[in-house]
């Protein structure tokens, strides 16, 4: 297995692999109509290296929730300045990691961490001001969790070099589908959706007239589903 994919609701997966084990955007408030409801509450979350966080939108961050399971699970919490800024009224310093991206003006490259054998690299992308969008390195798997961006044609994928795993939200106009296609990542996930997008996904009338073109080969799962690569 070269890594595990488990749905933990909305925008959130938690991702394993012999190199370790990782959170993102998992310990969240539910939105009926905007994303499905977290699989897990905080004091459940399993044993993990980090809980990253892309922003402080309450349907990726829930404080007290990312707090019980940063308790849980033993792991440290990464995420742009507001995320810890929040998170600061609940957690010690030493359990915070912040990675604070250039502004959308300057380069996209951006602050980097190593958490045992996990490596992040974060991209300030177009959604809040704060927004990041994450390169994780888990041995030799490459992942890309662009969480809510809503602008995929700036950035500069010479920086981000092969992907074997993505994860997208499907904005109108985003420009996912070429994104998708220039980007060819080995495989691709739908994130951020409601349970009944998922279902009209499945039945093929979800991405047409949302994305063009639309990729082959995408792939969306409900909350606490899994994975294997």
């Amino acid at each position: 297995m070269l890594l595990r994919v488990t749905s933990t609701g909305n925008a959130g997966v938690f991702l394993e692999n012999a190199q370790g084990r990782l959170y993102v955007d998992s310990f969240f408030r539910g939105v009926p109509g905007v994303g499905s409801a977290p699989i897990l509450p905080g004091g459940k979350a399993q044993e993990a290296d980090l809980i990253l966080i892309t922003h402080a939108h309450y349907d990726h961050l829930h404080p007290e929730e990312v707090r019980d399971a940063a308790l849980a699970s033993g792991a440290k919490v990464a995420g742009p300045v507001e995320v810890i800024r929040l998170l600061k009224k609940f957690l010690p310093a030493d359990r915070l990691i912040l990675l604070e991206s250039p502004e959308r003006k300057k380069p996209p490259s951006s602050a980097s961490v190593a958490v045992g054998n996990i490596f992040i690299t974060s991209f300030r992308t177009y959604h809040m001001r704060g927004h990041n969008s994450y390169l994780i390195e888990m041995g030799g798997v490459r992942i890309l969790h662009d969480a809510d961006n809503e602008r995929t044609q700036p950035f500069d994928l010479g920086l981000l070099g092969r992907i074997d795993v993505l994860f997208l939200c499907p904005w109108a106009g985003s420009g996912a589908g070429t994104f998708v296609q220039t980007l060819n990542p080995g495989k691709w996930f739908l994130i951020h959706m409601t349970d009944e997008e998922i279902e009209q996904h499945r039945a093929g009338s979800f991405l047409p007239g949302l994305v063009s073109p639309v990729p082959e080969g995408v792939i969306a799962l409900c909350g606490g589903e899994s994975l294997e690569i």
